[in-house]
């Protein structure tokens, strides 16, 4: 089944819709994410856990985000509270809305619990291309992240028109709680406040907004789905999906995979040598988030991308797709070339939020944060969360 996939698939996913900042049609774009492989890539072996000497430190407790200022809230919209968690397993995206009669088909898809309903486009954000989900947040919330899924503050906020922005884009866009953002989409200029920094568990995606601010930022109504099917067999879902939603949709693997990625070579160690170099010709480069240029700036998973890409090996643009691109290392087993991942959002501990490549010796090159240089660290135990062994 797994070859099969990989044919029906394709190579990129994710949202294709973006907007020019004066009120242009809707236009179709460069996906937001790059270079997705097919679910066959997206598998792991087991929990990542490391063994022997360096045991794993969890990722640190979880935490409810932090608002702005909840005296403002009118309470004039209703938002439902928490009911209960709900898994994602594929994100489904096309760059127009779904036809009902394929929506009612995912829904009765063996395995299927629950299928929710979104808007997704890529909009202009201050300026800055950013992906944003219109959501319902009475139904949405019991699909996030456990911290954020709890607090009736952050989807009072997202209900009454303020946005929500990821741990990663609010922080190294420094784009503060409380501030003030413009969004620029087919329908022209929309201020809003941030409302808070809440990462949504879907990789890519930059914020969430009501599905009222959508319209007025003009964005495709219902082109993506939020598919959970906790039981479900992922690579027979897969092919499901597809036939339900056809092959103009995109779907994106959400979920870890348990099982161990069959087909595919290791990366060979001349090869590695190869990315370990293009990677080290960058040192000294400032991080940039969402950043992919050579000599100017890179974030972490687009250093590793281009590295990797100039020697010849195509990995996805995000990181929690670099930590689904090949099986699972433990510790006493990490080789140079590995890409090694950490989960440090509060916001959602499940979530991976980091990745840095592994040079030998307890030595790592990465693209750390905002204010720091492409660099080379020992490696850290905090929050670590598992190693990949990246194959073609």
């Amino acid at each position: 089944m797994r070859n099969r996939l990989r044919t029906c698939a394709g190579t990129t996913a994710a949202l294709a819709v973006a907007f020019t900042a004066f009120g242009a049609s809707p236009a179709l774009a460069e996906p937001v994410i790059d270079d997705r492989p097919p679910p066959s890539h997206q598998t792991s072996l087991d929990d990542g856990v490391p063994s022997g000497s360096q045991p794993r430190i969890a990722a640190e407790a979880s935490e409810s985000p932090d608002v702005a200022d909840v005296d403002e809230l009118r309470g004039d919209t209703y938002v439902a509270p928490y009911k209960e968690a709900r898994s994602v397993e594929y994100f489904a995206v096309s760059d127009a809305p779904l036809p009902r009669e394929a929506v009612d088909e995912v829904r009765r898809v063996s395995g299927v619990e629950n299928v929710l309903t979104v808007d997704a486009a890529r909009v202009a954000l201050d300026g800055e291309t950013t992906s944003v989900l219109g959501v319902n947040p009475s139904t949405f919330r019991n699909h996030a992240p456990r911290p954020s899924a709890e607090s009736d503050e952050v989807w009072q906020g997202v209900a009454e028109g303020h946005i929500a922005l990821s741990k990663d884009a609010g922080t190294e866009r420094e784009l503060e709680v409380g501030g003030d953002v413009t969004l620029a989409g087919a329908h022209g200029r929309v201020p809003m406040e941030v409302w808070t920094h809440a990462t949504s568990g879907i990789a890519g995606i930059d914020a969430l907004v009501s599905r009222e601010r959508a319209r007025e930022l003009g964005m495709p109504e219902g082109n993506a789905l939020i598919i959970s099917a906790p039981d479900a067999d992922l690579w027979e879902l897969h092919e499901a999906l597809g036939e339900a939603l056809g092959e103009d949709t995109q779907l994106q693997l959400v979920a870890d995979a348990p099982e161990p990625l069959e087909d595919g070579d290791v990366v060979p160690p001349s090869v590695i040598e190869q990315v370990i170099a293009k990677a080290e010709s960058q040192l000294g480069v400032p991080y940039v988030w969402g950043g992919t240029t050579p000599n100017v700036g890179f974030d972490c998973s687009g250093l590793l991308q281009w590295a990797f890409a100039e020697a010849g090996v195509s990995i996805p643009r995000v990181t929690h797709d670099q930590w689904n691109a090949g099986p699972r290392v433990e510790w006493d087993d990490l080789r140079r070339g590995d890409l090694i991942f950490w989960r440090s959002d509060p916001t959602a501990p499940d979530y991976i939020s980091h990745v840095a490549i592994y040079l030998g010796d307890g030595q790592m090159l990465e693209a750390p944060r905002t204010g720091l240089d492409v660099r080379v660290t020992p490696v850290r135990t905090e929050n670590y969360a598992g190693a990949v062994r990246v194959q073609t």
